[in-house]
């Protein structure tokens, strides 16, 4: 039975069968194909949230991917809109991240369907 196919509760029920018949999270792991951490986090009936940025915070900051499927464009376009300023960045940390306010992608969003809209 694969773990992916079956429903959550069903899924537990088997991860705590097995761990009843003395398996150690890691075989149970290589028997349904995932991680020996994802079997332990299923066993105690932890979930996984998916952390999407709110699309209504004005003030959040959005990663280059995330601004990027905003705009309609591609992470690159978003790169260089950054350096040439046409793009308001914020820098944070070591790596030198790139971040973006949600209310600055927002005004360029509205700049660049006015241009699009007065060319047609």
């Amino acid at each position: 039975m694969d773990i992916q196919q079956t429903g959550s509760a069903a899924r537990r029920e088997q991860i705590v069968s097995m761990r009843g018949a003395g398996l150690s999270y890691a075989e149970i792991g290589r028997r349904l194909h995932v991680t020996r951490e994802r079997v332990r986090q299923v066993a105690k009936g932890e979930t996984i949230a998916k952390k999407k940025p709110a699309r209504n915070d004005l003030n959040g900051l959005l990663t280059i991917a995330e601004a990027a499927e905003l705009l309609n464009v591609h992470t690159n376009t978003v790169r260089r809109w950054s350096n040439k300023g046409i793009l308001e960045t914020y820098i944070l940390g070591s790596r030198n991240d790139r971040r973006f306010k949600h209310r600055d992608v927002n005004k360029l969003l509205r700049k660049k369907s006015s241009t699009s809209q007065a060319m047609s």
